[in-house]
């Protein structure tokens, strides 16, 4: 009788969401001036074998996912803004210490639909996976074992600078092309125990960035078939006309990491100067939104990612270093795919890494099931994944099962 009281409950709460208008807060401050206010709450629970403090049971961890304040508006015509802030896993692992930060701030000046310019901390524009928003993802997360940035460059993909963008052929093609900070003094040379390497004058032996370039990225985009043009896209439309789109993108930053060690005398003299070199990433997508019928829709994504990050330095046990291939380093391929009926859809994700250094591979494997309750209003995610790192052939599946309830208004 609880059980079957409880389901009646939570029947009522669906009914009552579905009927509600779209949640949003848009206040006129004055003629061609206006505020709007959302928020964005993402919670989750999640359990990972052998995640618990034990290092052998299954972890069972409560926490919030996101936390987002979004302001953005007009400023006068022509000209807007976007601000945002998060505080991300707020509670995960029992830690609360998760910091509350500003994640987007940019104004942009438009000129005409084919050229805007935002200017401030922008979304690096590499690829149609990392240009989602968060609200509207169709998986439960991003496909984050693919998409890389060179550590210090970015901060949650984000980046300061100057960004073009516009939309042309009848919003067919888009682009976006920016020139961003990159990373800046980043020290690259570090020792067994993780320390940065100094020279006996108490110097960094190698930095990134010496001459301070620049980072340059940008990425294209032509819709086939309906618009794909968004800021931030979003994995699932709800669709009533088809959309498809091909893409492609690029990030490049001069002499940002490390190409060769210095190598130091027992003084910390230096006898062979470092060098740099460097950072470059390339990407290609396509993405499909199909209405199949009344209330229902197919969903792809898949996409291609090469990325060469320079070399790392890595340690044997008795102390004696090698020079590698970056972490990052190496091709990747994710496919993201969703058939939704009515407020139901199963999705499957498929990410697979090979990495330019031995045993750096990673093969990722994700099932769940999405409800739409208000479409990205309103819903509730769960999702198994399977994840092998390292060497594929004998490196063991890393299980977790994530569920997500999200509210945005």
């Amino acid at each position: 009788m609880r059980t079957l009281r409880w389901l009646r409950w939570a029947a009522a709460i669906a009914t009552v969401l579905i009927a509600m208008p779209a949640f949003a807060y848009k206040i006129q401050i004055a003629e061609h001036t206006t505020l709007n206010i959302d928020y964005l709450l993402q919670v989750q629970a999640q359990f990972a074998e052998k995640g618990a403090p034990d290092g052998t049971a299954w972890s069972k961890d409560f926490f919030v996912r996101r936390s987002r304040i979004l302001l953005f508006g007009d400023l006068w015509k022509n000209i807007s803004f976007f601000f945002e802030t998060d505080q991300a896993n707020w509670g995960k692992g029992g830690k609360w210490d998760a910091a509350f930060f500003v994640q987007d701030a940019y104004v942009t000046f438009k000129v005409v639909e084919a050229f805007q310019v935002d200017v401030g901390m922008i979304l690096l524009p590499f690829s149609r996976a990392n240009l989602q928003g968060a609200i509207g993802l169709n998986a439960l997360d991003y496909h984050l074992n693919l998409i890389k940035f060179v550590p210090g460059s970015h901060h949650v993909w984000r980046d300061m600078g100057i960004q073009l963008r516009g939309t042309a052929a009848n919003k067919k093609f888009s682009y976006r092309l920016g020139v961003f900070n990159g990373a800046q003094g980043q020290s690259l040379q570090k020792d067994a125990a993780g320390a940065v390497v100094k020279d006996a004058a108490g110097k960094d032996v190698l930095k990134s960035n010496p001459e301070d370039w620049p980072r340059f990225a940008g990425h294209v985009r032509y819709s086939i078939l309906g618009d794909d043009t968004a800021f931030f896209f979003k994995g699932l439309h709800f669709a009533t006309a088809p959309i498809v789109s091909i893409g492609a993108g690029f990030d490049y930053q001069h002499a940002a990491v490390m190409d060769r060690p210095a190598d130091l005398d027992k003084d910390r003299n230096v006898v062979k100067k470092a060098t740099v070199t460097h950072a470059l990433a390339f990407s290609a997508d396509v993405y499909a939104d199909v209405p199949i019928g009344k209330n229902q829709e197919f969903v792809l994504q898949a996409g291609f990612f090469w990325y060469d990050h320079g070399n790392d330095l890595v340690y044997a046990k008795d102390g004696t270093r090698s020079v590698v291939a970056a972490k990052s380093s190496g091709l990747g391929i994710m496919t993201e795919v969703g058939y939704r009926y009515d407020f139901v859809e199963p999705v499957f994700c498929a990410d697979w890494f090979h990495g330019k250094r031995d045993d750096n591979d990673i093969l990722d494997l994700r099932g769940g099931v999405n409800f739409w309750i208000r479409n990205h209003n309103a819903s509730i995610k769960a999702e198994f994944s399977g994840t092998k790192m390292g060497n594929l052939d004998k490196a063991k599946w890393g299980k977790a099962f994530t569920t997500q309830a999200q509210l945005f208004f």
